[in-house]
């Protein structure tokens, strides 16, 4: 199963858009999904193994896959693998 973590910080402003459009594609489809907080104990452990350097970024199956908010369709792609 694909699983997607979307670094986040609260501060961000396209971060509620990159949330809803991943949990509007959860309700579609299977896959996990984390959000997990840049300035947490785990989002820094994110920020470094990944070298991230904005958010939001999404990683998906321990690859870096998106920075920033992503279209739907490239999205859908990245969890659906189609």
């Amino acid at each position: 199963m694909v699983k997607v973590q979307l670094v986040y910080t609260k501060s961000c402003v396209y971060c509620p858009a990159a949330k809803s459009l991943f949990k509007d594609l959860k309700k579609q489809h299977k896959f996990e999904y984390e959000e997990v907080d840049a300035m947490s104990p785990e989002g820094q452990k994110l920020v470094s193994k990944y070298m991230i350097m904005a958010v939001p970024t999404i990683i998906v199956d321990g690859k870096v896959k998106f920075t920033g908010v992503p279209s739907r369709d490239k999205a859908l792609a990245a969890v659906t693998g189609k």
